[in-house]
């Protein structure tokens, strides 16, 4: 995306509703920063937030923090339990807070996204598009303490608690996950993220000479080479795709981008024949996804003896290495996609992602 204009210079699946992981951060991030609240203003961890999985800052129960530093926290480090600090200290609840992500998201011209979580650890029907979260970063980046925490690379928060009535100080250094910033001319602000559902994730912006483009990669196995060449490809082709159709995906001037070697990045996936077929209008669960072939043939099959139609799919990289999901579907319609789903996490305790299917995905 053009940061000036917001007009997309290039996409693939840009509408399609994957999981954001920690992406989502962006959202928090903006909700805080236009809450009416303070920066200076101290916020109660509570016994909720501290039971978070990594990654985190470890805060204990009591323990209080300003509101910029747990922005720093959540941006910098990823922290999910300053996450919940926020949404809890400035909704009233998560349930709140992530109802108000979702409705600013809307406001913003993201209606493709759904937010039931502050932080972006797998759940039911938390979602954003690529394009969704282009437009919710362009956004932020207009936020000068916003483009101050994500252009930081070191930092320290501290929080307090009160210890035998002594107020105890607590130094935590973080660092940011944004790699472009040590080694990519120009970089100037992102936000990574990673489940084994969403896989890598990242949405940052690259500032070159008066021209700034967002890049947007979900769902990538080379997180920072992909993002890499997409940036390489817009720079060198700024004044091409800029005049290009915004519609023109499969345009020739907006080719899927090549590496050195000639393969494509890796979140563009490309399945192989025998497996097209399968993907006709409707939705599928994807449960997991491995390296290694035998893992996932084990996984399908304890799922197949569940009573479940699984499979293994294997997703060419154009490299010599592939990936293999295990999916489970199709089904024809998203009410019995979603009860399978439900059937799953009861009977086997994985939360599977439901995913749309048309034929121009299968293509």
């Amino acid at each position: 995306m053009d940061a000036a204009s917001g007009r997309i210079l290039y996409q693939k699946d840009a509408d399609l509703r994957l999981p954001p992981a920690s992406t989502t951060k962006i959202m928090t991030a903006i909700l805080t920063l236009e809450s009416g609240h303070k920066l200076d203003e101290s916020l109660t961890v509570s016994k909720e937030a501290t039971r978070m999985p990594p990654t985190k800052l470890y805060l204990r129960p009591g323990q209080t923090m300003t509101i910029e530093e747990l922005l720093y926290g959540i941006m910098l480090a990823s922290a999910n339990d300053a996450s919940i600090v926020l949404a809890e200290g400035l909704g009233g609840s998560v349930e709140h807070f992530t109802e108000l992500m979702t409705k600013k998201a809307h406001e913003l011209g993201a209606t493709n996204s759904n937010f039931t979580n502050p932080h972006g650890l797998t759940a039911a029907d938390h979602y954003s598009t690529a394009r969704d979260l282009a437009l919710l970063f362009r956004y932020a980046m207009r936020n000068a303490l916003f483009r101050e925490i994500v252009q930081t690379k070191f930092s320290s928060v501290s929080s307090t608690a009160v210890v035998r009535k002594k107020v105890v100080p607590r130094r935590i250094s973080v660092r940011n996950h944004n790699r472009l910033l040590w080694d990519f001319d120009g970089a100037i602000g992102g936000k990574t993220g990673y489940t084994v559902a969403a896989q890598k994730c990242f949405v940052g912006a690259v500032q070159r000479n008066g021209v700034t483009l967002i890049v947007v990669i979900l769902g990538a196995r080379d997180q920072w080479g992909d993002t890499k060449r997409l940036l390489e490809y817009g720079f060198a082709n700024y004044e091409t795709l800029k005049t290009a159709s915004p519609s023109a995906e499969k345009s020739a001037s907006v080719e899927t981008p090549l590496g050195a070697r000639g393969e494509r990045p890796s979140g563009m996936t490309i399945l192989p024949q025998e497996f097209r077929a399968k993907l006709n209008d409707g939705y599928i669960l994807q449960v997991a996804a491995f390296r290694e072939r035998d893992r996932a043939e084990l996984l399908a099959r304890q799922i197949r003896d569940k009573g479940f139609d699984s499979s293994v799919e294997p997703i060419a990289t154009g490299r010599s290495d592939a990936s293999f999901r295990v999916r489970v579907g199709p089904y024809a319609d998203l009410a019995a996609a979603q009860e399978a789903a439900q059937q799953i996490l009861a009977k086997s305790g994985l939360r599977a992602l439901i995913l749309a299917l048309t034929p121009h995905e299968a293509s």
